[in-house]
């Protein structure tokens, strides 16, 4: 096998690794009667948006940034031992969250450290790319915007784990967990992927965008409302929040029609990952009017971080999970010019099984947010380690058929 495969495969282990404790900690939280308490939570959201998606999409980007951009990616080899040190102070961090607080400081200070590193490269490999030509140039200067926002998250997060772990902060950082969290959902989770699946999208369903324009207007109005939502929630001023998230939402309802459109017209015969799709962009929907809801006033902010990550961005990783992660499995196996399609070495119902299990465990426990049923959580998370387990059986049963299948080389 190749020292250094396309992806990093233990980041993408170590992620779906993430995804199963995320689910285990719901029950635990809910079995427990230890669902109220704010570093539990702090605990999951971290679980879901570091150590899963955020390890899962810094793995990726090794391979679609170069690729978007037309360069080679400066220090790789660096990048990819700062992703190790990512995972493994994202691992400390929840710790931390979970027993001792002194942990959450360290584990905030090497999650930063490993960060900068890592984004040392993406932005010198980035800018190579803004010397290339026209459209290289463009979406060199999407990925820079959206690394940005991780970086400013990440800034905003150093604060507040000093905070949670005791140490002397400035006393506005009390006030920007609205802004961190505005920040890492919307500036760097969701304009990654709006960016990335307007790619991923062709090979997961065989067809592309027919709307350009729609793509540039949903950067547009997405890169001009998150400033002025994380704004607007950080000092409590309602208008300014407003404003921004009606900009941000304006962008989504583009991105969610236009998606729409690429999946109706697919022609690729693969459907799970096309569902995990539309699930995707019907639950950011969904999140949009829980937001709404909290801007309002409402109690929903539990339901709607859990929709907003679970729903939206988990179901988005879980249908890459079904294209890229079978891809890679097929590479680490069979060579990294073999071209083995995800459907012929997945076993069809245990993708079906994981989708059905996992929107329902999903509406479960948005639904026990909203009620504080602590059952219905419960009996979610069930729905949702099921659906776990059968997507990292599916995965393990394709990995036995890529060594044993002859290989598929397309010249």
């Amino acid at each position: 096998m190749a020292r250094n495969h396309w992806i990093p495969p233990w980041a993408v282990l170590f992620a779906q690794l993430a995804h199963g404790f995320s689910w285990g900690l719901i029950f635990w939280a809910a079995w427990s009667g230890s669902a109220a308490n704010a570093l539990t939570g702090f605990a999951w959201i971290h679980t879901v948006a570091l150590a899963w998606i955020t390890t899962a999409a810094l793995a990726i980007l090794l391979f679609a940034l170069p690729n978007f951009i037309d360069v080679e990616w400066r220090g790789q080899t660096i990048a990819r031992i700062a992703l190790v040190f990512f995972a493994a102070g994202t691992a400390v961090l929840i710790a931390g969250f979970l027993g001792p607080a002194k942990l959450i400081a360290f584990g905030g200070c090497v999650v930063f450290a490993a960060l900068l590193v890592y984004l040392a490269t993406a932005f010198a490999t980035v800018a190579a790319g803004l010397r290339g030509e026209r459209i290289p140039r463009a979406v060199a200067r999407a990925f820079g915007i959206t690394l940005a926002f991780l970086l400013f998250t990440a800034l905003l997060g150093l604060g507040l784990a000093f905070m949670l772990a005791g140490k002397p902060v400035g006393a506005w950082i009390s006030a920007t967990p609205p802004a961190h969290a505005a920040l890492g959902t919307f500036g760097w989770i969701s304009m990654l992927i709006f960016g990335v699946s307007m790619r991923t999208l062709r090979p997961i369903t065989g067809d592309g965008t027919r709307m350009r324009w729609m793509h540039i207007a949903v950067g547009s109005f997405a890169l001009a409302g998150i400033p002025l939502l994380a704004a607007g929630v950080a000092s409590h001023v309602s208008w300014l929040s407003w404003i921004g998230g009606g900009l941000f939402a304006a962008g989504a309802f583009g991105y969610v029609l236009d998606v729409l459109d690429i999946v109706r017209r697919a022609v690729v015969p693969h459907r799970p990952p096309q569902a995990f799709v539309v699930a995707s962009v019907l639950w950011l929907l969904c999140a949009l009017v829980l937001g709404a809801g909290v801007l309002a006033g409402r109690p929903w902010e539990d339901a709607y971080i859990f929709v907003l990550l679970a729903g939206w961005a988990g179901q988005m990783v879980n249908a890459h999970m079904y294209h890229i992660g079978v891809r890679l499995i097929a590479t680490v196996y069979r060579g990294e010019d073999d071209e083995t399609r995800p459907q012929e070495i997945l076993d069809a119902r245990l993708s079906w099984f994981s989708f059905v299990s996992m929107q329902i465990a999903i509406v479960l426990v948005a639904v026990s947010l909203l009620n504080g049923s602590a059952g219905l959580a419960a009996r979610g998370a069930v729905f949702g380690i099921g659906a776990w387990i059968a997507i990292v059986a599916n995965m393990f049963g394709a990995s036995l058929r890529a060594r044993v299948l002859p290989r598929t080389i397309r010249l």
